[in-house]
């Protein structure tokens, strides 16, 4: 019985050792927040509102993805028809590319503001374990300033062409990316 029990804890034990060994990648989530933060810092040089604009639109595409797209019908109380509330925040353009913002300046998606500690939290953090996360952001932005303007303006192109080749080999982009200009050169 001795044996059954330590067979079964070893069998725990490395259950648990399964599920906290790090991922062998940067995850999805992690490379289009980071893309989009730095498109946004490329186009608009402020880093606050470019971390929130990144967590922003990685939050929304997996949505889509998961929705199709479609929006869940909200009923009012002993309504037929659904319900939309009203947005009572601005909308700011990036591009062909549209998204809420809060009086204070970042981005939100419903009641939810995402705030540049979120983005440290959610995308730096997780990226740090498999690359320095400052090595991973010049080398987004190295890796950005490869297309043109017109590609980052526009929602679909910067999707097709910046994101889905690197989506699942962003440390290869990195190693090439990280290199190729110092910090003084991140924006010219």
């Amino acid at each position: 019985m001795i044996n059954l029990l330590t067979m079964q804890r070893k069998d725990y034990t490395l259950s648990l050792l399964h599920r906290r060994m790090p991922r062998s990648k940067i995850g999805r989530f992690q490379v289009m927040a980071l893309l989009q933060a730095a498109r946004y810092y490329l186009l608009n040089e402020d880093i606050n509102k470019a971390e929130s604009f990144g967590l922003n639109r990685a939050i929304f595409y997996a949505w889509a993805k998961r929705s199709g797209g479609k929006p869940r019908r909200r009923y009012a109380a002993g309504a037929a028809t659904p319900s939309m509330p009203t947005p009572s925040k601005s909308i700011e353009r990036v591009g062909n590319e549209a998204a809420y913002i809060t009086e204070s300046g970042l981005f939100t998606i419903g009641d939810e503001v995402q705030r540049p500690e979120d983005y440290d939290r959610e995308i730096a953090q997780r990226i740090e374990p498999f690359i320095p996360y400052r090595e991973a952001w010049k080398a987004s932005l190295n890796y950005l300033k490869t297309f043109p303007k017109e590609i980052l303006l526009d929602q679909r192109q910067f999707y097709e062409k910046v994101y889905l080749p690197v989506r699942d080999h962003f440390d290869e982009v990195a190693k090439r990316f990280s290199k190729s200009g110092g910090l003084e050169n991140m924006l010219s």
